[in-house]
């Protein structure tokens, strides 16, 4: 279990229990759908989920609790964030937005959504607030061991990274129509630009990967040694 509590100067709080190994999108059949959660109301193009198998956006359901806490508050807001997790505990204060991202990319990644269930091995493996250099490493090293096993299923695989180059463009897809979603929902703006934090990164990674991995290059200096 992963718990963050936020504590804001006014003495609110949120809390937040999340289940590495669950599902964040599960739905209650007695529960009303709000319109910015119905599956069909902007639903991506090409979404894998069957027609009929369920009423609300996984994505969109696994970030709503983070839109009823946060969506009154300011993004430059200043909180605190205690994450308990494994038995280690990580401090920090920084800016709504950037709390509420590292909250919302680990619940994305658990949901049951087509493209960001693709992310569900970097959640069992949760880095609070990582920056760029440990989202790059963490995202590159989920990819090339995905690869690996599926080569070993004797599936098919790619040896470079073409293979996420296209996850990323997916990714970036769903982020922008999740964020057209949550702006239906969001009285403020901090959960709406905490999902563009998180396409940023996606982003970045999309325009010039080969560059992005330039800036890890120097910690792998022992391996690029001629033999």
């Amino acid at each position: 279990m992963i718990v963050y509590t936020f504590i804001f100067k006014d003495g609110k709080q949120f809390r937040f229990e999340v289940d590495e190994e669950g599902d964040t999108s599960v739905e209650s059949p007695d529960q009303p759908v709000e319109e910015w959660l119905k599956l069909e109301n902007g639903k991506c193009d090409g979404c894998g989920i069957p027609e009929g198998e369920r009423k609300t956006c996984p994505a969109a359901l696994s970030i709503q609790p983070i839109l009823a806490s946060f969506g009154g508050r300011f993004s430059h807001e200043t909180v605190k964030v205690i994450v308990e997790m494994n038995d280690v505990e990580v401090h920090g204060s920084m800016s709504t937005q950037n709390a509420v991202r590292s909250l919302m990319g680990l619940r994305l990644a658990l949901s049951a959504c087509p493209v960001m269930k693709m992310l569900r091995p970097m959640a069992r493996f949760h880095v609070p607030f990582g920056g760029m250099e440990h989202s790059l490493f963490r995202f590159v090293g989920m990819h090339l061991i995905s690869e690996h096993l599926r080569r070993e299923k004797g599936h098919s695989s790619n040896q470079d990274l073409s293979g996420l180059r296209e996850l990323i463009h997916r990714l970036h897809e769903v982020n922008q129509k999740l964020a057209d979603r949550i702006r239906l929902g969001a009285e403020r703006d901090a959960t709406v630009n905490s999902l563009v934090v998180l396409d940023t990164l996606a982003s970045i990674l999309k325009m010039d990967i080969d560059s992005s991995l330039e800036t890890l290059k120097p910690y792998f200096g022992m391996y690029l040694d001629e033999e």
